[in-house]
Order: C-alpha cells, then structure tokens, then sequence
C-alpha cells in the first residue's frame, strides 16, 4: 500500500506557507525600505559635501537655486544648483533617491522636456528660502537681464550661526501643475509663510494648503510637509551645512514650530528659534 498526503495535510501544510508568507513579506518589504533609506542618506551626504567643496572655492558663498545669463538661448541660459556642484559630486544618479517612485530626474511628461530633467528635478531639495536670502521679496521674480537669480541674493556660508544644525538639502517632492511648471530642486521651511524676514510663495511653506501639498505628484496626498517628501518609512533624509546627513521624522525637522500634521500653512509659527533647524540665527 503506498502512503500518500491526505487532502487535510496537503491544505494545512498550504496554509501554514501561507501564513509564513503573510509574516515574512512585509518584513522583506521593510528591509528593502530601510536598504534603499540608507543608501538615499549616502547619497544625500555625498551631495552635501559636494556643495561644502563648491562653496569652498568660490569665497564661502552660497550656491544660488537658478540664476539667468541673459542674453541667452533658451533652456540654455538657466542654471540650477544641481548644475553648479555637478563637478563636486560627479555622479548624477547620485540626486536620484531610491524610495522615489517617480522618475521625473530622468524622464517625465510629454509637455515636460528631456533637458530638464536631471538638472531641474533632482529629488533633493535646496533650502533656498535661507541660503538665497530677499527678505522684502523686492527681488523675488525680477527677470533679466536685471539681474540673474530669481530669489534674492546668495549668502554667505559664514552667516550660519551653526553649520551643524543647519538644514541644507532634504527629501523633495516632484510638485507642480499639470500645466507642466513643476519643482522640486528646493524645499522650504516648515514656518517659511509666517516668519519674519522671509520671502515664499503666497502658498509656501509646511501644512495643507501649501505648494507641495496643493499641487503636482502629491496633491492626493498631502503630507503637510510642503515640498519636503518624507518617503523614508514615515521620515526624511537630511543633509546639513557642514555635510554631514542624518534621518528625520516630520516633527523632529519642525522643531521649534506649532507645526502638526493637518495644520493649515499659514498657522505654522516659529515658537522656539533656538530649536528651529532651517535658519541662519
């Protein structure tokens, strides 16, 4: 007589694979996560550093978001950070971050053109409301040949009261119209509507409402980080002025503010400056 599985052991040993399955995946899915959280924080480190060398060589100054050469040629004459520290970090995919689902940095939309991929929308985002400083907004939106920044003037490094704890690139997010105005080579502080001195959008900063939120890739989403992605399981990889990189979640990177997820923007306010991580005091 042949011994055989009866048709009991054969489904409960199916189920017991089922179950380890069940167990087993999203713990791969985590690891997976935590791998490629890691390997975005290298990045952003390696790109910090690379900005640390670039303002090193040109008399501690600040990278300017994207300046103008007037006179010229369309898309030609535009130039983002990206492209001004290129030579420092030497690797492209380097701005790319392995938890970003979307691949704007190397392709995007139909109205959306090649050439400013990997130059406009990389996946980590300049604190430029700080670093390219126009506090009345005077400046803001003043085309060439006027001048050739779009945001007020670049600072210098040497203004940060402490380089350590000030925030320099972070997490971005893909957002804009569909119109095909999109960003993502800057990100602004959680209380940017709100703080004194500071020039943003009519809609910038952290909480519903706000650009990153309303608009673009996340606009069914919203995180009420603003521009700010924090798509490393919950939190976000930070770079900061003297080039180190470290993880954060939402709260952490808004210390120093009322900021809680669900606040509207424009009631986000700086309560604590001495704790608040984005500017230059």
């Amino acid at each position: 007589m042949k011994k055989a599985f009866t048709l009991i052991e054969l489904l409960v040993v199916i189920a017991i694979i089922a179950i380890l399955a069940a167990i087993l995946f999203p713990v791969f899915a985590q690891a997976k996560a935590a791998a490629k959280k890691t390997q975005g924080l290298s990045n952003q480190k390696q790109v910090s550093l690379g900005i640390t060398m670039y303002i090193g060589d040109v008399d501690d100054t600040m990278p300017i978001d994207n300046y103008s050469f007037p006179g010229g040629v369309f898309p030609n004459d535009v130039m983002y950070w990206p492209q001004a520290v290129s030579p420092y970090v030497k690797s492209w995919p380097l701005f790319k971050d392995p938890n970003e689902s979307t691949s704007y940095i190397w392709g995007g939309a139909s109205n959306v053109q090649w050439w400013y991929n990997y130059m406009r929308w990389p996946h980590y985002g300049y604190n430029w409301g700080y670093f390219n400083l126009d506090k009345d907004c005077s400046q803001f939106d003043v085309n060439p040949p006027s001048k050739t920044y779009y945001n007020g003037p670049p600072v210098s490094a040497t203004v940060a009261a402490s380089p350590a704890g000030t925030v320099l690139i972070t997490d971005s997010k893909v957002a804009g119209s569909g119109g095909g105005y999109y960003t993502s080579e800057l990100v602004e502080s959680p209380a940017a509507a709100t703080a004194p001195g500071m020039c943003t959008w009519a809609d910038g900063g952290w909480g519903i409402g706000a650009f990153g939120d309303a608009a673009g890739q996340y606009a069914g989403n919203p995180t009420s980080t603003g521009i700010v992605a924090p798509r490393q399981t919950g939190g976000m990889n930070v770079g900061f002025l003297d080039g180190h990189a470290k993880y954060y979640t939402p709260g952490n990177l808004a210390a120093g503010t009322n900021w809680r997820k669900g606040i509207n923007y424009t009631a986000v306010q700086i309560t604590d400056k001495e704790k608040y991580l984005w500017d230059l005091e």
